[in-house]
């Protein structure tokens, strides 16, 4: 067999797992109403016996299906494999603080745009939808979320623990480049970064003496300047996460460092930053506003922590913007040493080729909503 028939495969498997996953929550949502009026609220019991897990197991996957069963379109997608159980369950949830019919709106486009997408970009899509189908809705979900932040304690085996910490998208985004900076400023010693960032987290937490950041605290945030001036209800986004509401946004923006980035009317795509810094500078900067992640398929790392990769090799010639594309070192690494191939596209896309001869296209992500002729 080829290695495109074992991928087949694979996805045959994938989508047998997805049809079993919505026929268990029709099944578990059957039993449910199935039961006596005086045992209902007691279900999850049973089901825990039964399928021999804890009760909360059992409520978890009866909530699962009660979201998944009261949403027929959604079900049908995962159980024609075209959508896993996590996607299905962020549809769901992202769609739940509309109201009729920008609900059914929503959970159409969704439906269409996630098949060929990750978790991830279909979350950054149905936030994006939301703001632009009801902005109030966006803002209420916002803080609804801001009220949940919380530290919590996860105990793990092996004498280790987790400490996680729920906060804004923006106040966890200066709070990682603090900790990076530092950890990055660090003399080389036998430790990654990974384990560098964990205990400069540590010693600030503990109070103990850290290094000073090198250079200043900084996110990435752009929005147009209808959003800013209050004219529109458009969401900014923050690198690295994606849409936040437009007034979360703006509260940002009143204390930021600004820099003009004009974008082609007719696709929103970045074509120029203000000539603030030495061209090389300057040049991945524009690189880092039109293209804000890794440009492999799928992957979420911010350009802003991504090699600038010639997608032709370097010819001494070609450090041009049609050649360079954001790349994290684990893709840049694997199109230098593997049978993985990439091109860049004449519209700004960029094409992979696989070891098993399948292609696979990145889309192009705009900083601003395209003119509307």
């Amino acid at each position: 067999m080829t290695l495109d028939d074992l991928l087949v495969e694979v996805e045959a498997k994938q989508a047998a797992l997805c049809h079993a996953k919505a026929e268990l929550a029709t099944a578990l949502i059957t039993f449910h109403t199935a039961a006596d009026d005086r045992d209902y609220r007691f279900v999850q019991n049973e089901i825990a016996c039964a399928l021999h897990i804890s009760r909360h197991g059992a409520d978890r996957i009866l909530s699962n299906a009660s979201e998944l069963t009261e949403r027929p379109r959604v079900l049908a997608a995962l159980s024609a494999g075209l959508i896993d159980e996590s996607k299905a369950l962020l549809i769901v949830d992202q769609i739940r603080i509309l109201k009729e019919p920008q609900t059914s709106i929503a959970e159409a486009n969704l439906l269409e745009y996630a098949p060929t997408r990750t978790y991830t970009s279909i979350r950054r899509r149905a936030q994006t939808l939301i703001h632009k189908l009801d902005p109030k809705a966006a803002d209420l979900r916002h803080e609804e979320k801001r009220k949940r932040r919380l530290v919590e304690k996860i105990n793990l085996d092996d004498g280790m623990a987790e400490l996680r910490h729920t906060m804004t998208a923006h106040d966890t985004a200066m709070a990682f480049d603090h900790i990076d900076r530092i950890a990055k400023s660090l003399p080389k010693d036998d430790r990654t970064l990974d384990q560098k960032r964990a205990d400069v987290a540590r010693d600030l937490l503990l109070g103990l003496d850290t290094p000073a950041p090198q250079g200043q605290t900084m996110v990435y945030l752009t929005m147009p300047i209808t959003a800013l001036l209050g004219l529109t209800d458009d969401p900014g986004m923050l690198a690295g996460y994606g849409p936040i509401p437009t007034n979360v946004a703006q509260d940002i923006a009143k204390g930021g460092i600004w820099k003009r980035i004009l974008t082609d009317p007719a696709t929103g795509m970045a074509e120029e930053v203000s000539d603030t810094y030495r061209p090389s500078p300057k040049q991945r900067e524009l690189i880092n506003a039109r293209y804000p992640r890794c440009t492999a398929i799928g992957c979420q790392q911010p350009s802003h922590r991504c090699d600038l990769d010639h997608c032709c090799p370097f010819d001494g010639t070609n450090t041009t913007i049609k050649n360079l594309r954001p790349k994290c070192r684990h893709h840049h690494t694997m199109k230098t040493h593997s049978n993985w191939r990439c091109e860049n596209r004449e519209d700004g896309t960029h094409t992979w080729t696989t070891p098993a001869k399948r292609t696979y296209d990145t889309e192009l992500e705009p900083i601003a909503e395209p003119a509307p002729f």
